[in-house]
């Protein structure tokens, strides 16, 4: 069986080598450290290995005692344990004034884990109509770039045509005071907008996080965020 394609160029850059080892949940090579690195092994190797370490647990291991001989990190990147299977159905509600949210964990039809986000108006004080609601389901790429807004690395998204019409979509917004505005659209049924308060932001971002988790099962959380810091920035003007 032929090898997988590389994942890196022939000649990578320590920044690409960086990025790729952050999205193993392993830590960063620091510049005064290659020296180091390269007396342990040969650079084509560790290319080669991380190259393979998505798919190959011993690759992933070669690495982190690799990284480890060299001084860095002193311990391996933890592994993850599968998902509490009680937990499958976790969810997180947002109430305003006018509206609701309810942010719950899901999963695409091409199993995916994802996050289902639905809006409902207030039919009366604290109560809610859910049987009203609009639901859609948020796409493998947009995971990453909400919770990039939800975590503060990008000041806003705004996604569109979803459902079977195409009809529905939803903004994000950070606004002052580390709140952030969500709408939800639907035609006939207008926008439905809830404030996320930092009370409520802390779990509605652990839960994308979780899931996120769910898909990239080889990151812990710490190195899941690092790495949405490295690949969901604002593009240069």
């Amino acid at each position: 069986m032929p090898p997988p394609p590389s994942a890196l160029s022939a000649r990578p850059t320590l920044a690409e080598i960086n990025a790729a080892l952050v999205g193993l949940g392993l830590p960063r090579i620091p510049q005064e450290k290659i020296a180091s690195v390269l007396q342990v092994e040969d650079r084509a190797r560790i290319v080669a290995a991380i190259d393979r370490a998505p798919q190959d647990a011993e690759a992933r291991r070669f690495l982190a005692d690799l990284l480890s001989a060299a001084g860095i990190g002193s311990e391996a990147a933890p592994v993850l344990e599968q998902p509490d299977p009680r937990m499958g159905n976790a969810s997180v509600h947002v109430y305003g004034g006018r509206f609701a949210l309810c942010f719950e964990a899901d999963t695409t039809r091409q199993g995916f884990p994802t996050v289902a986000l639905d809006a409902t108006n207030a039919d009366g004080p604290l109560q809610y109509d859910w049987s009203q609601k609009i639901r859609l389901q948020l796409t493998r790429a947009e995971m990453p770039v909400v919770t990039a807004v939800l975590l503060g690395v990008l000041p806003g998204c705004e996604f569109k045509n979803h459902g079977q019409d195409k009809d529905k979509g939803f903004s994000m917004e950070r606004q002052k005071e580390g709140r952030v505005y969500v709408k939800v659209f639907a035609r006939e049924q207008g926008v439905k907008g809830v404030p996320i308060i930092s009370a409520d932001l802390f779990f509605v971002s652990a839960l994308f996080i979780r899931q996120l988790q769910k898909a990239c099962p080889w990151m812990n959380a710490t190195s899941l965020v690092e790495l949405i810091k490295l690949t969901q920035t604002m593009p240069e003007s």
